[in-house]
């Protein structure tokens, strides 16, 4: 550690010495959210600062990087650094960035490429507890809050491997549902279990567990009045989705970063008894067939917290490659808005009891192959030219009828009459659309069959021009949002598809205790969040605010009848 302290000491007298008549050289990485500029000053071989420019990446998730990281790279010479913990996409921007600016200086870049040296993690003691929570996103914070405000008795840590808390909130649209709060009177709008319960089946296909659904939601009225309180601004009530009236979701302001930011002010004038960020579950700990804790590390020592109860708020798996694989290969290798830390730990960890996966579909849409917007259009084919789901359906049904077609191939087409020819010019530089003269050369290029292309333009435009709905299957589109294909030249941005959730979970009970491979509960294990919703719903995203208002209430909810075991 002497000799550490005394390398860091002796770089930055170099950086001050050597700095003062330093080069200035510039790099561009890709960020989630587009192009992260980066000045780097370098004097003498050293890099003396490094400094991001402007960009849109994510507040609270791709900031964390930019606050972080450059610090980093001055201070170990290195661009062989981990990411920073829930910003890896801006991170690796970053540092790509950098490399960029490096070899712009005409250093030898694999000399940075050094990565600095691990410190040996030590065996901390072992620390007890009445529960604890692994993953503070929304489920796990609602769970530690349920605990601090009505069971203060009951002691609890919360953990998270990230660097950060809130998990997926701010990527999402900032949306909740639940059943009749003050937002729901004010509005004069009622809503009930049964209602979430219908929807749930509607949009899943097949039954539902009721009994499991009702639980949660019951009280579910308790976290948005909680947050509302606590000065949350939700707003802008809409149906949550097409599928039923009664289902109300309420949007905050600001989105997902808007929610964020109101969560972190939260935290802040309500300080949880022990939260512990960067700090890891490795495993859970077992003991005739009861699991009694969890062994955990952070960046200085791993240690075993034992509990009488472990509630997994760990999230879903849409950043883990080979879990993607697994159970919901129609979208592994479409782009990902999840949270870093959403790697799968909670499958992983459960695996030891021959727990089930259950449930299927993925939470998202379809993006531009960056994740940015597509062109707005309501003409979308796939490979044999025809349209296939009614273009005005929500975006998570479009998402699910991508994923079914042919090689998950689809193009969104427009005409010359576009009204934002900027956005098209702006995505025919990046690659994401392509001009052609006439419909059989876009067919062609794209390898879209000609005929069925043709056939479905002139009925489409026929039913357009004649003020009809235009068909597609069981599916139609009104004609007011019709996107002719008539005049020269014509547009074609094929669609990639997105995931901001994943749907398959753990198997659980009616009361979110994790269940082995035989059905039975494992004692002392409950599971709540993204990491269970293939328990409640399956196949398609029900609504907007789903997410968020399943992972608050399972949160609540088991930490709510874990408090009352333990009395």
């Amino acid at each position: 550690m002497k000799k550490l302290l005394s390398l860091l000491l002796t770089l930055l007298m170099l950086c001050m010495s050597f700095c003062a008549a330093a080069e200035v050289y510039t790099g561009v990485g890709q960020g989630i959210s587009g192009d992260v500029p980066v000045t780097v000053t370098i004097e003498n071989g050293v890099i003396c600062s490094v400094e991001v420019g402007e960009n849109a990446e994510t507040a609270g998730i791709g900031t964390n990087a930019i606050e972080q990281l450059p610090a980093k790279i001055v201070e170990t010479q290195s661009i062989a650094l981990d990411s920073v913990s829930g910003a890896t996409i801006t991170s690796n921007a970053i540092l790509a960035a950098v490399e960029a600016a490096l070899t712009e200086a005409g250093l030898d870049v694999e000399a940075f490429k050094a990565a600095p040296e691990a410190a040996e993690l030590a065996q901390g003691e072992t620390e007890t507890t009445d529960i604890v929570i692994v993953g503070a996103g929304m489920a796990g914070l609602m769970a530690a809050y349920e605990l601090q405000i009505n069971a203060p008795e009951v002691s609890y840590i919360l953990i998270d491997k990230l660097d950060m808390f809130s998990g997926s909130i701010p990527g999402t649209g900032g949306a909740i549902i639940a059943t009749t709060s003050q937002l729901h009177k004010a509005d004069n709008a009622e809503c009930t279990v049964q209602d979430i319960v219908d929807l749930f089946e509607f949009t899943s296909g097949t039954e539902v567990d009721a009994a499991l659904i009702s639980n949660v939601y019951t009280d579910s009225s308790i976290v948005l009045d909680r947050m509302v309180d606590g000065g949350a601004n939700f707003q802008n009530p809409q149906v949550s989705s097409k599928y039923s009236d009664k289902v109300i979701s309420y949007w905050h302001e600001n989105r997902g970063a808007g929610l964020s930011a109101f969560l972190n002010s939260y935290v802040e004038a309500n300080p949880l008894t022990d939260l512990r960020l960067g700090t890891k579950a490795q495993e859970l700990i077992v003991e005739d067939g009861k699991v009694v804790g969890v062994r955990v590390s952070d960046k200085e020592k791993t240690y075993d917290i034992r509990a009488s109860y472990v509630i997994l708020a760990t999230g879903g798996f849409g950043t883990s490659p080979e879990y993607m694989a697994q159970y919901l290969p129609l979208f592994a290798d479409g782009f990902f808005s999840t949270n870093a830390g959403a790697t799968g730990d909670g499958i992983t960890m459960t695996a030891q009891f021959g727990t089930r996966v259950v449930g299927d579909g993925s939470m998202g849409s379809i993006v531009a192959p960056d994740g940015s917007a597509l062109i707005n259009s309501h003409f979308l084919v796939n490979n044999a030219g025809k349209r296939f789901i009614g273009e005005g359906e929500p975006k998570y049904v479009v998402q699910r009828a991508v994923s079914q077609q042919e090689n998950r191939d689809a193009w969104l087409l427009v005409d010359s009459t576009y009204a934002d020819m900027e956005t098209i010019n702006a995505k025919i530089e990046k690659g994401f659309v392509k001009q052609y003269d006439s419909l059989e050369a876009l067919a062609a290029d794209n390898g879209i069959d000609v005929e069925g292309l043709l056939a479905t333009a002139e009925a489409y435009n026929a039913a357009a021009n004649a003020g009809e709905e235009i068909p597609a299957e069981e599916f139609s589109l009104s004609c007011s949002l019709a996107t002719k294909l008539e005049t020269a030249p014509f547009y074609a941005e094929k669609v990639t598809l997105r995931t901001f959730g994943t749907i398959p979970g753990i198997e659980v009970n009616e009361t979110c205790q994790v269940l082995d491979g035989e059905g039975n509960p494992v004692e002392g294990l409950y599971g709540v969040g993204e990491l269970i919703a293939g328990n409640a719903f399956t196949r398609q995203y029900p609504g907007a605010g789903v997410g968020i208002s399943w992972a608050a209430n399972t949160g609540r909810y088991v930490a709510a009848q874990l408090a009352e075991l333990l009395k």
